[in-house]
């Protein structure tokens, strides 16, 4: 199931090149968001958000042309605009619950005296918003492939979740693999156009390289590290975007419908006092 998904997921980038088109976007959006890495924290602010917004428009769009198997501008344009909500507010209901649900946890512990320090706070968060994304993860496939609802889209995904666990656990895994190789090899490439001020550092005390920030990190390597950076960070976006767009809508139709438990009826009859008596 996961190999044909995998090997679906090239052809429907080759033959539908719209699927790029949201690669791109984000990309633009990712390098943007360094290169004013220097500006105000508003500013970035504002890219974020824009991003965040951007996105189940992209979705909504590319899933529409999958679902079509029509690569026009025009099947993106109606799909990503008709069904941008449904993509969109389901997505701020699961945020929403997954951070209700951290301060739940947060509350009890405070009043027992617990020590809530930032690791803690980070492993509690964690483990809240892993499973939150696991079980709703398919949500958008359903919101546009199947036309449900935002309640509707969530409880489905929950449930093909939980019946087909193993093989929605090695998608992720093998997803997971697809992109970190991608970006390993990436990483490859930066420090390739970094090398002589990679050098400079290595050559430094490693001492004092444990107690550098990032920020000084990169303040050593000099500007040429910010659009490196960008640069890496747009090729990134643009090959893994559409690529994990495509290949999480390839395994969902692999899946199939959601199975439905049907009950035997009870063979039986009702006596005068209606009464119910069992063969």
């Amino acid at each position: 199931m996961i190999r044909e998904a995998f090997a679906e997921t090239f052809g429907l980038l080759k033959t539908l090149p719209l699927l790029w088109l949201g690669g791109l976007i984000i990309a633009a959006i990712s390098a943007g968001d360094i290169l004013v890495g220097g500006m105000e924290s508003a500013t970035m602010g504002g890219i974020q958000i824009l991003s965040f917004l951007l996105f189940p428009f992209i979705i909504a769009g590319s899933y529409g042309i999958i679902r079509e198997k029509k690569g026009d501008l025009a099947t993106f344009i109606r799909y990503a605009t008709g069904y941008y909500f449904r993509v969109l507010l389901p997505l701020i209901f699961i945020i929403f619950a997954a951070i209700v649900t951290i301060f739940l946890l947060l509350i009890p512990m405070t009043i027992m005296g617990g020590d809530l320090n930032p690791d803690m706070i980070i492993f509690i968060a964690m483990g809240v918003t892993i499973p939150f994304m696991l079980f709703t993860y398919f949500y958008d496939c359903f919101a546009v492939f199947k036309d449900e609802k935002i309640f509707d889209s969530i409880r489905s995904s929950i449930t093909i979740v939980l019946y087909r666990a193993w093989k929605v656990l090695l998608f992720i895994i093998v997803n997971i693999v697809a992109l970190g190789t991608l970006l390993f090899g990436l990483a490859f490439i930066w420090m390739g156009l970094l090398w002589e001020k990679m050098s400079e550092i290595a050559a430094m005390d490693p001492e004092v390289i444990s107690t550098m920030s990032s920020e000084e990190v990169m303040s050593l390597l000099g500007p040429d590290a910010l659009f490196a950076t960008a640069v890496i960070l747009f090729i990134w976006a643009l090959i893994a975007t559409p690529f994990t767009i495509a290949f999480k809508a390839a395994f969902f139709q692999q899946l199939g419908e959601i199975p439905v438990i049907e009950q035997q009826p009870q063979v039986g009859v009702y006596d005068e006092k209606g009464r119910w008596y069992k063969y």
